[in-house]
């Protein structure tokens, strides 16, 4: 078996990468919640009636924002909790995606149960050319 390895030792490298490349997106979905792209979040808008939450902080939203989102940076959410609806699914978003797994967390923590992160945040959003307000 140990000669097998080494004899293999790039085919070995390449099934290990592999597997990690499937086993992390498995593992931040169950730690964070999942994460939903541009198009599957409208979906979810459209007929879930789900909250979209901006964590950006408020200069970052003022100059622009998905329509009908509301700005709870990722610094007051644990504050602002009265303000989410927790019957609702909760779509979660910033720049890129980071600030907003934390958040995600924090919200699964305190019994959300339908918590989304938007993929790619913002920048993905204006990629697939959807509007901001």
């Amino acid at each position: 078996m140990t000669q097998f390895l080494l004899d293999n030792i790039v085919l070995v490298l390449v099934i290990l990468i592999s597997a990690a490349g499937l086993l992390i997106p498995m593992l931040n979905a169950r730690r964070y919640g999942p994460e939903l792209t541009p198009q599957q979040a409208v979906a979810l808008i459209n007929h879930k009636r789900a909250q979209l939450v901006d964590v950006r902080k408020p200069a970052d939203f003022k100059r622009g924002h998905v329509t009908g989102a509301v700005n709870l940076p990722s610094d007051q959410i644990q504050n602002n909790l009265n303000r989410l609806d927790r019957a609702r699914p909760v779509i979660l978003m910033d720049n890129m995606g980071s600030a907003s797994r934390t958040a995600a967390k924090l919200l699964r923590g305190v019994g959300f149960s339908e918590v989304y992160v938007l993929e790619g945040g913002i920048v993905s959003w204006t990629k697939e050319n959807l509007p901001l307000e």
